[in-house]
């Protein structure tokens, strides 16, 4: 898992990326009442050691710090090192590291658990099953992968206009970068390929807006998505000759005034995200 020095960011390497980050692990968490860890991993066991696979600056790995055994080891992997803390936090450390790239060094074989979370879309230029079977690669024998991803679906009959707008650009833009526009229903299959047993899949949806108790709480589920939707918009619309563009074809009318549509049909009416929770373990 060598981090390159030339990654490339689906979402691009911009000022907010981190404080999006922040803000939607707040809003999954409220949604989750704080739960992590889906897959059947003994939390307090003493020599616990977890790895979290694209973790930005960390902040799911000091909430999931106070739910295990202070001699837990947690470590936290991103490609953008810039994202990274440069220090240990108690007991978290973090290195840059590529899921793109086999696992090396104390990474490989190592862990009780390697947790994912909306970070496979980066992985097309080796595609989904190298992807999961590096991480698979970093589970010691019994050791749990939990991959949490979106399940993007433009033509679900209980999303609102503007919702199916974001999801037709973000299904677009998988399918453009090679990735699938469904691939994440396909992740069980490559962790089976990966030599992966007991797999299975849960299906959580994540409200958003009008759905959520309490006027601040609504207006904080929607913000990572007000930073998002304008930058995946962008990537989409633009040429694939131009150097961030994807060129994704779809009628301007998917793109006009979506940042307030999906603001006003959140908070009037009420969206569902929807993901996959897909677990699987190393055989002892």
């Amino acid at each position: 898992m060598a981090a390159k020095e030339d990654q490339e960011y689906l979402l691009g390497q911009h000022g907010r990326e981190v404080e999006r980050l922040q803000k939607q692990h707040r809003w999954i968490q409220s949604c989750l009442k704080g739960k992590i860890v889906f897959a059947p991993v003994e939390l307090d066991k003493s020599s616990l050691r977890v790895l979290d696979v694209g973790c930005a600056d960390g902040t799911l790995l000091r909430d999931l710090q106070k739910q295990v055994s202070p001699s837990a080891q947690l470590v936290g992997s991103d490609v953008m090192g810039p994202f990274l803390p440069t220090s240990p936090q108690g007991n978290i450390r973090y290195v840059q590291a590529d899921i793109c790239e086999p696992p090396t060094g104390d990474l490989a074989g190592s862990f009780d658990l390697t947790h994912v979370r909306y970070v496979l879309p980066g992985c097309a230029r080796v595609g989904l099953d190298t992807a999961v079977a590096n991480l698979a690669a970093t589970l010691a024998p019994g050791g749990w992968l939990q991959i949490q991803e979106m399940n993007v679906d433009p033509n679900r009959p209980d999303a609102g206009p503007a919702w199916q707008d974001v999801n037709s650009i973000l299904s677009g833009m998988f399918a453009k970068i090679g990735m699938g526009s469904q691939f994440t229903l396909l992740i069980a299959d490559s962790m089976k390929k990966a030599g992966l047993a007991n797999v299975s899949v849960e299906t959580i949806d994540l409200p958003m807006g009008k759905l959520i108790e309490g006027e601040q709480q609504r207006k904080d589920s929607i913000e990572p998505f007000k930073i998002t939707i304008p930058v995946i918009s962008q990537a989409a619309k633009e040429p694939n000759n131009v150097e961030t563009g994807l060129g994704v074809e779809l009628p301007e009318s998917t793109y006009d005034r979506l940042p307030e549509r999906f603001q006003d049909e959140a908070m009037n009416q009420g969206v569902v995200f929807r993901c996959l929770v897909i677990v699987g373990q190393k055989p002892v």
